[in-house]
C-alpha cells in the first residue's frame, strides 16, 4: 500500500514538473521565474532558480548550497529560431568557468558544440550525427 501511494507521489510530481517545464504561460501570465525551495525542519531554503524570457527560452539557471550560497550558475543565448546558441557557466564565485557554443544543421537540430576555456581557447568539441531509416 505504501509502495502504490508513493507511486503515485512520483508520478503526479513528475507530471507536474513536465507540464510546467513545457508551458511558456502560467494561469494565462507570462512565466518569468521558477523558485525551487528545499524544506528543512519546517524552514524553506532556496535550492534552485530558473529564469525565462518573453518567448519562454530559460535565459538564466542558478542553483544553490545547502546554506543559501550560489553553486552554480548558467546563462542562455539565443538566436532568432529560439535555439539555444551559446551557454555560459559560471562557478559559485561568479566566475566563469566554461562557454559551450551550438551550431544548428539546415534542419534544426545540434551539429555541433564546442567547449571554451575563459580565455576563449577550445577545451573539448562534440559533434551530433543523425541517422535516419
Amino acid at each position: 500500500m505504501k509502495r502504490c501511494f508513493l507511486a503515485i507521489i512520483v508520478l503526479l510530481v513528475s507530471s507536474l514538473t513536465a507540464s510546467l517545464c513545457a508551458q511558456k504561460k502560467v494561469n494565462g501570465k507570462v512565466l518569468t521565474e521558477v523558485k525551487e525551495w528545499r524544506m528543512e525542519n519546517g524552514k524553506k531554503k532556496i535550492d534552485h532558480v530558473t529564469k525565462y524570457d518573453a518567448q519562454g527560452n530559460k535565459t538564466e539557471e542558478i542553483e544553490y548550497t545547502k546554506v543559501g550560497d550560489q553553486k552554480s550558475r548558467t546563462v542562455y543565448k539565443y538566436n532568432e529560431k529560439g535555439k539555444c546558441i551559446e551557454e555560459q557557466h559560471f562557478d559559485e564565485y561568479n566566475k566563469l568557468e566554461k562557454t559551450v557554443q551550438y551550431q544548428y544543421n539546415e534542419f534544426g537540430k545540434k551539429q555541433s558544440a564546442r567547449a571554451l576555456f575563459p580565455n576563449g581557447k577550445l577545451k573539448s568539441e562534440k559533434v551530433y550525427e543523425y541517422i535516419t531509416e
